[in-house]
């Protein structure tokens, strides 16, 4: 502890020197360079920067600083405030040539500007006068018409209009001008406080001793107490706390109106929408519903033709067939609706006839199942095109599809389905799901998701009904409707997996995503 303490006495003494030496060291300074031209004044600037520079790299870092503050090193810390009074020495002699510097180069074109600014404010005091004398004419005019008002017919009440008008806008001429010669008139008195300003800071720079640097220090001490201040000031009358209240209060406005929105289409528009009348395809004649299949749907399917049927299969899901068939192409499944079949994929089919079993498997998806469904005499099945791989018909009558539209029905536009394609028996369907197709009876009703649809009875009620449950819907995981049959004793096909194979297992997005849901709302 009497080392430690020595060292700071020590320490202090040499401090007390060295700041005693910068001080009558600044004290000559001015008269060092009082003399000096521009040129000269911007080296001595441009060497004192850089030795500060060097200076500032010798600072300690925060870490070496804690360092010094707990092992009392005593040398360290003197080295320390040793650089830091010759920093604040180079700040002062650069701060005074800065301000040389600029006064003398700046004291010509302030000149010429007051005189400017002195000139504009004659032309303006002129143009001030002049729209002052329009405008007592205007009013006077006015006045003298309402005066004799009493004799003036009603009908001339259009011309006492007209005065009114012409006075309000040489009012307004005559304060425009008043204004800009009141900018000016502003313009020149911040002009002169800064020649004056400059020359008070010349002056003092000028003078030797420290009793120059002391009035400046003192003079910017003033200056930073002014600008605290008027900190201070702006703080109360703008208070932090306030603007951090309400900035949060927005910021939980605009994480809550998500959850706001969702919650009120949940509990009210939801139950409204579900309330409106249900999809129903009309089918005159319809006396039949598709049979339920018995297997359930696997990896490939054996089709085998009776005398006189053909099968209509796609070229990629086609894996082996007898050889005695006969084989053709057909170019589009139904020529009444070719830009439909194009656009559902169903379009160079290879047509099979004669006797025989053909084997229809996903070739190329390794995700898809297949199941076989059957449409007797007088029944028909609402189907999307893009599931169907294949079909059986009688040979040379082609299978009869008819297309219904749906276009002002509630329940269309909130499944984005707006047509409907109807396949009429008799005939088989071979169709596709990913990781499977479930094809059940829907006596008592069903719900599903939109994306798992295949098809239905043409019987059937089609609507949509809000989901389930409320919190997955508010926190993103499920959609708010799903679709929903009911009313009858047909069959309901839908999808397993509608996502499988997909990248991510989501819905695609963009230019995909927006051509899936044309697809869709054509019923394809």
């Amino acid at each position: 502890m009497e080392t430690t303490a020595e060292q700071a006495a020590t320490a202090q003494a040499r401090l007390e020197e060295e700041a005693t030496r910068a001080g009558e060291e600044l004290a000559a300074y001015p008269e060092t360079v009082r003399r000096a031209g521009i040129a000269e004044l911007r080296d001595k600037r441009r060497d004192a920067m850089k030795e500060r520079e060097q200076y500032r790299a010798r600072l300690p870092g925060d870490a070496e600083r804690w360092r010094q503050a707990a092992t009392l090193d005593a040398d360290a810390m003197l080295e320390r405030a040793l650089v830091e009074l010759q920093i604040r020495r180079l700040d002062r002699q650069i701060a005074f040539l800065t301000d040389s510097i600029g006064i003398a180069q700046d004291r010509r074109q302030l000149d010429q500007r007051l005189e400017d600014l002195r000139n504009s404010l004659a032309e303006q005091e002129d143009i001030v006068a002049r729209l002052k004398r329009d405008y007592d004419s205007k009013d006077a005019a006015l006045k003298e018409f309402e005066r004799r008002w009493d004799v003036i017919e009603w009908f001339q009440k259009k011309k006492h209009d007209e005065l009114k008008e012409a006075r309000s806008k040489a009012k307004d001429r005559y304060d425009a001008a008043v204004r800009a010669r009141d900018r000016i008139k502003r313009s020149i008195k911040r002009l002169l406080d800064t020649i004056e300003a400059g020359q008070a800071t010349m002056d003092a720079v000028m003078q030797s001793g420290a009793d120059e640097f002391a009035q400046l220090e003192q003079q910017a001490a003033e200056e930073l107490a002014a600008k605290q201040e008027r900190l201070m000031s702006l703080s109360e009358e703008h208070p932090i706390a306030q603007i951090m209240r309400n900035a949060l209060l927005i910021l939980l406005g605009i994480i809550a109106m998500p959850f706001i929105i969702r919650t009120l289409f949940y509990y009210v528009f939801a139950p409204m929408a579900a309330r409106r009348a249900s999809i129903r395809i009309e089918i005159p004649g319809l006396s039949a519903a598709p049979d339920p299949v018995a297997e359930p749907s696997r990896v490939s399917v054996p089709v085998t033709l009776d005398e006189g049927e053909e099968l209509l299969i796609r070229q990629d899901y086609l894996q082996t067939s007898a050889v005695e068939g006969e084989k053709a192409t057909r170019w589009l499944l139904d020529y009444s609706h070719p830009v439909s079949s194009l656009a559902a994929g169903l379009g160079f089919l290879t047509r099979i006839r004669g006797k025989g079993t053909s084997t229809v498997s996903a070739v190329r998806d390794p995700f898809a199942e297949l199941t076989e469904i059957a449409l007797p005499e007088n029944s028909a099945c609402v189907l999307h095109p893009r599931a169907l791989v294949a079909l059986v018909q009688p040979t040379g009558k082609t299978m009869r599809i008819t297309s219904h539209w749906r276009l002002f029905n509630l329940n269309a536009w909130l499944t984005m389905q707006l047509r409907f394609f109807v396949f009429h028996g008799p005939g088989r369907l071979v169709v596709k799901g990913g990781r499977g197709v479930r094809v059940e009876r829907a006596e008592q009703g069903r719900i599903f998701g939109q994306d798992q649809l295949v098809g239905f009875s043409a019987d059937l009620a089609y609507s949509v009904t809000r989901t389930e449950t409320f919190a997955p819907y508010l926190f993103g995981r499920e959609q708010l409707f799903k679709d929903k049959v009911q009313d009858s004793g047909g069959i309901l096909i839908i999808e397993e997996a509608p996502l499988a194979g997909r990248q991510g297992g989501e819905v695609r997005r963009g230019l995909e995503g927006a051509f899936d849901a044309g697809l869709k709302a054509f019923g394809l």
